[in-house]
């Protein structure tokens, strides 16, 4: 098969599937594993095409994070990414643990020219970072870890922006360059994942997907092994070289130059739809856990723009349309609904935090109901004046600064539908909301719901 003809027909949706094929012959049930490694490898290879928000220009590089427990099939893809990388004519660099010279780059003495030469670390050169178990990274378990965690989050940074640039200042020497990487990160649940989803903006940059595994998920991958002990090697040696050639055909294709993908308003409007959709979703989340969520929401977009021109490319065209944003969105929306699952789960609200919001609840509407029945500040006998809300609720709130009273209070508010804009879906199902605020003049009143 050597000398096969590429068809036209065999681009787009059906590449991805004989991908995905070819992957699955690798790492059983590892779907999404699979789906989102091609999309890191392949935003990595057509990093010179973007689009454009303003005067900004976003390169279409994605960073993949797959949580799943141990003995799951990561270790046994790892070694499949890294060919289909090569494929694309990338450097594909694993890592273990390293220092941040290792990463950044370093120093040494060269007894030749008798000074200190820069020696330069993985991201200085590495297309495509990767590491079969990132929980060294994610624990923060020493100083190192940090300062990597640091320089991880610079190169997510789009390329053209100016904050995607490192600069370390050793005693003697500068290392200053400009990093491209991609991540492949894998990792069973870290120990300190909580922490690193509440405290840094790390996961919020990548694809992350979190997976658990039943006891029927294990026995299936078990039965996939036999299945799959007495391959017929000929025949999927030649779907691989049929993949891989196609890959390569688009790579090749579009790589050279500057390419600016259009998002006309049809793509754009169907984009949003699905955030809309997408962002309804987190409202029955806990507190705490909707909270963060709500960090996540402002990368959909460029998630699914990003998916949506990849899906785009792989079709053989640079034009986006709205079949590229439905897959976009089947391809996202499982893992969207997974994170949702997990982040609830880590960000479990503890007793006293559950009983604080009770509080804060609580007085709020005995408040309310108080200043109504003084009939003070009142307007059509069920307006109250929120600004002599928030000022009688400020020692009620342990003597809370006028700031964070009027936060607490607008967290119980219903918006009106027009600040909400385009997402009516998420204005429609907002719950935990108590009042509903209007304006009498220039003046805000509430009124309970």
């Amino acid at each position: 098969m050597v000398g096969m003809v590429i068809k036209r027909e065999d681009f787009g949706d059906k590449l991805i599937s004989d991908y995905l094929e070819v992957f699955d012959k690798y790492s059983f049930k590892n779907r999404f594993y699979g789906t989102f490694a091609l999309h890191t490898i392949l935003g990595q290879a057509l990093k010179n095409v973007y689009y454009k928000i303003g005067r900004r220009k976003i390169d279409i590089r994605i960073h993949f994070l797959l949580i799943k427990p141990q003995g799951t099939g990561k270790g046994a893809g790892f070694g499949f990414c890294k060919k289909l990388a090569e494929w694309c004519g990338l450097e594909f660099c694993v890592l273990t643990e390293s220092t941040d010279g290792g990463l950044a780059g370093s120093k040494k003495y060269d007894p030749v020219q008798k000074k200190d030469i820069v020696v330069p670390g993985v991201l200085t050169h590495a297309d495509i970072v990767a590491m079969e178990e990132a929980s060294v990274l994610i624990d923060l378990s020493n100083e190192f870890s940090k300062k990597n965690m640091t320089y991880f989050q610079i190169t997510m940074n789009p390329l053209e922006d100016e904050s995607c640039f490192i600069n370390r200042v050793l005693v003697g020497v500068d290392v200053s360059f400009k990093p491209h990487s991609s991540f492949l990160l894998m990792s069973y649940p870290p120990d300190k994942l909580g922490e690193k989803i509440t405290k840094t903006g790390f996961i919020d940059r990548m694809v992350a997907d979190f997976e658990d595994v039943t006891l029927v998920d294990r026995l299936e991958v078990l039965r996939k092994f036999i299945e799959n002990s007495n391959l017929d090697e000929k025949e999927w040696l030649n779907k691989e070289i049929y993949v891989k050639k196609r890959l390569q055909y688009i790579v090749k294709k579009f790589e050279k130059g500057n390419i600016c993908i259009n998002i006309d308003e049809k793509v754009d409007q169907a984009i949003l739809q699905c955030i809309d959709e997408m962002a309804t979703m987190i409202l029955d989340a806990a507190p705490k856990a909707r909270e963060k969520l709500e960090h996540f929401i402002t990368r959909l977009y460029e998630i699914l723009v990003k998916l949506s021109i990849h899906h785009a490319l792989l079709s053989n065209r640079t034009d986006l349309r709205i079949s590229d944003v439905l897959y976009a969105r089947m391809t996202y929306l499982p893992v969207w609904k997974n994170l949702i699952i997990s982040i609830e789960s880590l960000l479990i609200i503890s007793p006293q935090e559950r009983f604080r919001k009770h509080s804060i609840k609580s007085q709020a509407i005995k408040e309310y109901k108080r200043l109504l029945k003084e009939g003070v500040f009142i307007k059509k006998n069920i307006w109250v004046r929120r600004l002599t809300m928030v000022q009688n609720l400020q020692p009620k709130w342990d003597n809370c600064s006028m700031e964070t009273a009027d936060n607490n209070l607008s967290k119980l508010e219903i918006l009106p539908k027009e600040t909400y804009g385009k997402f009516l879906k998420v204005s429609q199902h907002e719950k935990e909301k108590i009042f509903k605020r209007r304006y009498f003049g220039e003046t805000a009143y509430v009124k309970m719901i």
